[in-house]
């Protein structure tokens, strides 16, 4: 079996173990149900939706094969990082204002996480994370704006803690440091920010 076609079986199985919440995908499987809810939801009225159909569902594809990816491998392919900034790109408001406030977004967002990186590296001697959280993170701000950065790695930084635990609970853990995959929990944040609406939209509606 050639080496593309072993990755791909790789791939599937990571994915089939955390849908059925089995083995090291225990710790991913919330992020499945709540991605594929979250997919439902929004497809719920597919008339209202129009045309935006065709870029969510590129966004949710490309999105869950950043997280299995990154999943199985610990690091995020940069086919699907390309495929967002394009389609990002080509989705950007006609109004000056707005689009530059995306491009703002986007650098802010990969911005963040460059920050992050450098002064983890800088109390603890390595990599805290890798350099394709940060474009994601980055292409969340793209697609979203500026505004849904923040509940975006939230809802990242509260997932990644319950996959943590959950792997601690089952023995997946060997030690402190050892490296959990932050793609799937930030492809959820922004999946959940651009399906149902940034936690700042929803707060203001209270």
């Amino acid at each position: 079996m050639s080496v593309p076609a072993r990755r791909r079986v790789a791939l599937v199985e990571t994915a089939v173990r955390a849908a059925t919440a089995r083995g090291e995908g225990r710790a991913l499987a919330h992020v499945v149900w709540i991605a594929f809810a979250a997919l439902a939801f929004t497809f719920v009225d597919f008339a209202q939706l129009g045309w935006w159909a065709a870029p969510t569902l590129v966004l949710f594809g490309a999105l869950a094969l950043a997280a299995v990816f990154d999943a199985r491998f610990l690091i995020i392919p940069d086919g699907p990082l390309i495929v967002l900034l394009l389609l990002g790109l080509a989705l950007l408001p006609s109004d000056g204002e707005e689009a530059a406030l995306r491009l703002a977004g986007a650098a802010g967002g990969y911005a963040t996480l460059r920050a992050v990186d450098m002064a983890f590296r800088l109390l603890r001697g390595r990599a805290g994370l890798g350099l394709a959280d940060a474009h994601l993170l980055g292409l969340a701000g793209l697609w979203l704006g500026p505004a849904a950065l923040p509940g975006c790695l939230l809802i990242a930084v509260v997932s990644a803690f319950l996959s943590a635990l959950i792997a601690a609970r089952d023995g997946a853990l060997g030690h402190m440091a050892q490296p959990i995959p932050f793609g799937p929990h930030l492809a959820l944040g922004f999946w959940l920010c651009w399906s149902l609406g940034p936690l700042e939209a929803a707060q203001s509606g209270f």
